[in-house]
């Protein structure tokens, strides 16, 4: 039991296995310890994991709340989120624990990506929140050695299979805001439909009309269909309010997925948590990257002064 008044700062670890035997063995302990101490624990793994962990856990895994992964961290920005919920449901303050493992094998390069930016945003939307552990695992049997690489500088603590602990001589103590996130984004292919808007009456009606077509020849459900409409036109006009009056909308279609890409002229400063975080009923801005966070399946938000390019990705299973 952790001592009555005892507080901890945020503690935010890497652990490094391979194979579902070394996953188990390091996080059934975490989750235990977690129990004794009476602690609030929240595991977000996929499916297969979490029914491994249950089978380990027995009666105990009733205390422990699960979470799918490939649902809640289809679009990574979502899980800041998600684990904000968690710790604002607790009903009294009492130290809480999770284990989060956001990058796999099979993510597309633009979600890793993202997945990994959130790995280093963890440390800037809770650095300040005390009594809270954060377990996340990487196979690294299946992840190529960049992967690892980038782990050891997005987490303080690293956890060998083994469960010896160490500090990362990598961890960006000085910057943690994700460098990759500051790089354009590859380009669009050279055939892909563009259409350039402003500020004009009827004018985001017509990119409105433009993303819904494309998306219905594309194939998109109904449900994908509007998502990305509404998306984009969030999008859109924030470009027309704050990115000069105009922008340039790009759509194509590639491995499953309808992308929709809007630039403009404007740049978005502040927070690195810009979208991942719903904004204060008093603040104006904002919003419109924050829905379609919630709307598409990955968004992509490069910024600098020069420009801003959102790109909103939704894929053909999108649910």
């Amino acid at each position: 039991m952790i001592p009555a008044g005892a507080v901890r700062d945020f503690r935010h670890e890497a652990l490094f296995y391979t194979g579902l035997d070394q996953f188990l063995d390091n996080v059934v302990p975490f989750i235990r310890e977690g129990l004794d101490r009476e602690e609030r624990i929240l595991i977000v793994v996929d499916s297969a994991k979490i029914d491994a962990l249950q089978q380990e856990l027995g009666s105990d895994a009733h205390e422990v709340h699960f979470a799918d992964m490939t649902g809640v961290g289809r679009n990574p920005a979502r899980l800041i989120p998600a684990w904000r919920r968690f710790i604002d449901s607790q009903p009294h303050p009492r130290p809480l624990r999770g284990v989060g493992e956001p990058i796999w094998a099979d993510r597309s390069p633009a979600e890793l990506v993202e997945a990994q930016a959130h790995e280093t945003l963890l440390n800037v939307a809770f650095g300040g929140t005390p009594d809270l552990k954060l377990l996340c695992p990487y196979n690294i049997g299946a992840l190529g050695p960049e992967v690892v690489a980038e782990a050891r500088r997005s987490h303080p603590i690293l956890v060998a299979h083994d469960g010896r602990e160490m500090h990362s001589e990598t961890y960006l103590h000085e910057h943690p805001s994700p460098a990759r996130l500051d790089e354009p984004l590859p380009l669009p292919p050279i055939d892909a439909t563009v259409f350039s808007f402003d500020s004009e009456a009827g004018a985001l009606s017509v990119v409105r009309g433009i993303v819904w077509q494309f998306a219905v020849r594309a194939g998109l459900n109904r449900f994908g269909v509007d998502s990305l409409t509404v998306a984009v036109n969030e999008i859109a006009t924030n470009s027309v309010r704050f990115g000069g009056g105009k922008g340039t909308l790009r759509l194509w279609t590639q491995d499953g997925s309808v992308i929709c890409e809007v630039t403009d002229a404007g740049h978005i400063a502040g927070s690195s948590l810009i979208g991942r975080t719903l904004p204060p009923v008093e603040q104006t801005d904002g919003r419109g990257l924050w829905l379609a966070n919630q709307l598409c399946d990955l968004v992509q938000i490069r910024s600098a002064p020069g420009g801003t390019a959102v790109r909103l990705h939704v894929r053909g299973d999108h649910e």
